[in-house]
């Protein structure tokens, strides 16, 4: 929008025109002279008078600087500066698990820019340790395999002793005492019998009486021998065969558990060697589609180092992009757009787009996506500024786009073809409401109430309250004893209120206008003043 800025000053020699003061006509033939004679005769006592009253009001006439209201287009724009890249991408990422917190290192990679087919070479990573590691774990692996089988062998012997005493050993000597018993009952039953045949041999004198006492001590031996062999019959069944089974079973269990747990260990080993295998075969990466190769070259969040990221030789993370394939039918915009422009920025909107490289050529676009919290800061110093990301779709993106470009964007937030527009300036805030003060063409002002419509960091568009072609006077509230303002402007007042002192600043700032020297309010913001009038060393109005 395109202003008209001249000075004026209220300050007009009067030229003094009464009902009693006839026009002259001059007859012919009277002097020039005496015609300039009576003119300043009739106008100095009236400039006397002026600058005498001037002189001792100490109020000298101001300097206004001014603008016309115009008619024309109206456009509000939120201006950004962004990043191209591809809202469709196949990213390429680290899937190797370091060894250490500084990563693996990049032993060979593609050229960016390169065009690739799917399966192609992209990037080779340093496996020299995976190696070395891997030889280590099939040796482990080999050790867990043996011990594995020792495991088993024991686990099967400790079976079969189990079932050797139950079916072999336990009858054995179970028959063999049953076997013994036998003999002793038998030996009883004899020496009984043995003892009456002597005792009825004895009573007719036929055998001594030590004859007699053999026998008899050969019965006791025998019931003895009888009953040894019942006691370890019974042994046996009840006690020698519980204990030998649990001893046995405990044998089976143990030799069982130790193959478990010989078992998971070799699992265990199994699975790290396959690991081991799996991050050497990740150490080449190759790639799943056919694109253009970019490398994921993000800065760090201190914005401090210009150096390469993805490069051979540089370490990289376990999930960290390494490369990028976008796809060039996709592309779009990334803007930061600070906090006091995000409520005007809404999805949908339309957006122009210019690249830095190719300025000559605009393409068009609408938002997407707006962040709904702010970007994590850069820098410390600058953690006090707020901005938020926003997403420009681009529609039908040209050939020989490529991710990385700078763009600057231009989000449409009003259009108006034919609309009535003040310098933003020229606008000062009363208690919610706006006014302009208006200077006359005799020099006169006059305060105006208005009716404003969009504001953008220039202008404002007034729908009630002006006319087109009259001068408005910028910064009204810098002659706040001279103009007929209501009420008063405190200082930490802007030139409109509300949402005009929540427009900042513009990224490229137009070209100042005579007068119109830029200068920082309270809150901040930037706010035009009018500079004084200047003033000769004598104090006096120049």
């Amino acid at each position: 929008m395109k202003f008209r800025y001249r000075r004026a000053s209220r300050a007009v020699v009067p030229v003094l025109q009464t009902a009693s003061t006839p026009s002259t006509t001059v007859r012919r033939g009277a002097s020039v002279w005496t015609v300039v004679l009576t003119l300043a005769l009739v106008s100095l006592p009236a400039a006397i008078w002026s600058s005498v009253t001037n002189w001792f009001s100490g109020e000298p006439a101001p300097d206004y600087l001014t603008a016309e209201v115009v008619m024309g287009p109206f456009v509000h724009d939120v201006v950004e500066h962004g990043e191209i890249e591809s809202s469709s991408n196949v990213e390429v990422r680290c899937g190797v698990r370091a060894r250490s917190s500084s990563g693996i290192n990049i032993i060979e990679i593609v050229s960016e820019g390169s065009r690739v087919q799917a399966g192609d070479f992209l990037v080779r990573l340093d496996d020299a340790a995976f190696q070395t590691e891997l030889i280590q774990q099939q040796i482990t692996v080999t050790n867990s395999q043996a011990q594995v089988i020792e495991a088993q062998a024991d686990f099967e012997s400790a079976g079969l002793a189990l079932e050797e005493y139950e079916s072999g050993t336990f009858l054995e000597q179970k028959e063999q005492l049953e076997s013994a018993l036998f003999v002793a009952q038998e030996n009883v039953r004899r020496a009984e019998e043995y003892l009456q045949y002597s005792q009825r041999l004895a009573e007719r004198g036929y055998i001594p009486e030590v004859q007699l006492e053999a026998d008899r001590f050969a019965v006791e031996k025998a019931r003895k021998e009888k009953e040894v062999a019942d006691t370890k019959l019974t042994v046996l069944r009840k006690f020698t065969r519980a204990k030998v089974l649990t001893g046995l079973k405990a044998d089976v269990g143990t030799a069982k558990a130790r193959l478990d747990s010989r078992t998971k260990t070799l699992q265990l080993d199994d699975v790290r060697l396959k690991e081991i295998e799996g991050q050497i075969k990740n150490c080449v990466m190759m790639a799943s589609v056919a694109g253009q190769v970019v490398h994921a070259n993000d800065r760090d969040r201190r914005g401090s180092s210009g150096d390469l990221l993805i490069e051979e030789g540089r370490p990289v993370r376990e999930r960290q992009v390494i490369i990028r394939l976008p796809d060039p039918t996709k592309m779009r915009v990334i803007a930061k757009v600070h906090e006091s422009r995000i409520s005007h920025v809404a999805v949908g909107t339309q957006a122009k787009v210019v690249l830095d490289a190719l300025p000559e050529l605009e393409l068009t676009g609408n938002v997407s996506a707006v962040s709904e919290y702010p970007l994590p800061s850069v820098s410390v110093y600058t953690a006090h500024v707020k901005e938020y990301a926003v997403e420009v779709d681009i529609i039908d993106p040209p050939e020989g786009l490529r991710p990385g470009m700078s763009a600057q964007v231009a989000i449409m937030v009003a259009r108006e073809t034919e609309a009535m527009t003040v310098p933003i300036q020229a606008v000062v805030g009363r208690a919610g409401r706006q006014f302009a003060a208006v200077l006359n063409a005799d020099g006169t002002t006059e305060s105006r109430e208005l009716e404003i419509g969009h504001i953008n960091e220039e202008a404002v568009v007034v729908l009630n309250g002006l006319s087109a072609g009259e001068s408005v006077i910028l910064t009204p509230s810098n002659y706040e004893n001279l103009l007929d303002l209501p009420g008063k402007v405190s200082k930490e007042s802007s030139a409109v209120e509300v949402e005009t002192n929540k427009v900042p600043e513009p990224k490229s700032l137009p070209v100042s206008k005579p007068g119109n020297e830029k200068v920082r309010a309270k809150d901040g913001t930037k706010s035009s003043k009018t500079p004084r009038p200047d003033k000769t060393k004598s104090g006096k109005r120049s």
